[in-house]
Order: C-alpha cells, then sequence, then structure tokens
C-alpha cells in the first residue's frame, strides 16, 4: 500500500528513463555523427518506444537540445572548472592541455568534442539545437574571457591580443585538437600541436 494512497508506477520513475535515453543519445551522438544516428537507434539502444520519446522530448530536435545541456553539465563543466581556477595563467593553461588529451578509453567516453562536432554540422540541425548550440558556445567564450581577463589583471598574460580576440584562438585550437583526435591523431601530438599554438601567451 502506497502511503500517498497513489498507486505505484510500473518500472523504473519517468525521471530515470528521461536520464537514461539522454545517456544513450549522448553517447551515440559522441561517438558518431550526431545528424546521422536515427531515433530509432537510440530508442534500441535505450530500451524507449519512439512514442514515448517524442512524448518526453517532442521531436528529434528537442531531444538534441537537451542532449547537449547534457553534455555541457557532464563534460563541459571541467573544463570551465579548470578555467576558473586561481592557478596561475600557465598553470592552468597546462591543466588545460592536459584534460584535452586525457586518456579518453580509460574515461570511458568517445574522442572529440560533441559540441564542436555540431557546431560543424549546424545547418543540419533544427531551431532548438541551433540556438543551444549558439548558447552554449557563448558560454564557453564567456568562460576563456573571464580567465583571460583574469591572467591580464595579474600580469600573468604576455601577449597584447584583445580578450575577445584571444577568446576565440583558444576556441579555435581547442576545435582544431578536437577534430585530430577524433581523426586518430596521437594525444600525444596534439598536447605538442597546443602547446605550440598556445606559446605566444606565455
Amino acid at each position: 500500500m502506497s502511503v500517498s494512497g497513489n498507486t505505484p508506477s510500473r518500472g523504473r520513475p519517468k525521471t530515470l528513463e528521461r536520464e537514461h535515453v539522454l545517456k544513450t543519445a549522448l553517447m551515440c551522438y559522441w561517438a558518431d555523427s550526431p545528424t546521422d544516428v536515427p531515433i530509432s537507434e537510440i530508442c534500441d539502444k535505450a530500451g524507449a518506444s519512439k512514442p514515448g520519446l517524442y512524448r518526453e522530448f517532442g521531436s528529434d530536435d528537442g531531444l538534441k537540445e537537451a542532449t547537449l545541456d547534457i553534455y555541457n553539465e557532464k563534460v563541459s563543466q571541467r573544463r570551465y572548472d579548470i578555467l576558473a581556477s586561481d592557478q596561475p595563467f600557465d598553470e592552468v593553461l597546462e591543466a588545460l592541455i592536459s584534460h584535452t588529451v586525457q586518456d579518453r578509453k580509460k574515461a570511458g567516453v568517445p574522442n572529440g568534442c560533441l559540441l564542436f562536432a555540431m557546431r560543424a554540422r549546424r545547418e543540419e540541425f533544427g531551431p532548438l539545437t541551433l540556438a543551444k548550440i549558439d548558447q552554449l558556445r557563448e558560454n564557453s567564450l564567456g568562460h576563456y574571457r573571464r580567465w583571460i581577463d583574469r591572467a591580464k589583471s595579474n600580469k600573468q598574460f604576455r601577449c597584447d591580443m584583445p580578450t575577445d580576440v584571444a577568446a576565440l584562438y583558444f576556441d579555435a585550437q581547442m576545435g582544431s585538437a578536437m577534430r585530430l583526435q577524433k581523426e586518430g591523431i596521437s594525444n600525444k601530438v596534439i598536447a605538442e600541436i597546443l602547446r605550440t599554438a598556445f606559446s605566444v601567451f606565455r
């Protein structure tokens, strides 16, 4: 007998099903092309029905939008935490590189970056996903700007590059690194490329 007087629902609670579907979609989109994974594949892997998925997310566009939120929370946030550190600029820079070239197999995640992959093919997404891509990109640039401005105020940023330009430079270099990683270039080589690219700030 339920304490609340309500009839208990069968199976997992709805919130757990939503999380399970989102984590499944996240790994599918991240491992493969985010535009080439059909809803049916996600349903099969998540053990969900198409009608249930559409009731929860409204559309394929809604699912991709929600998946990007999960990616931002579970993956991108770690990079933002590094950028928000009070450590000296050079130490944060090295931590950022180390995080980027971490052993993905050991971490249990695919190579590359889902957000960069979706940005590269943004014209293929619906309005909800497009708006989320732009929002998360601006969010990422904001973290870079705050880090750079903090380094400038501490006299640790050895370059006269404007903050907005430097933030875009960091963003572009990280995107290139993620693309190389997805192509199978070794993390050791990618780390050296990033250190060379960022040497202008040291």
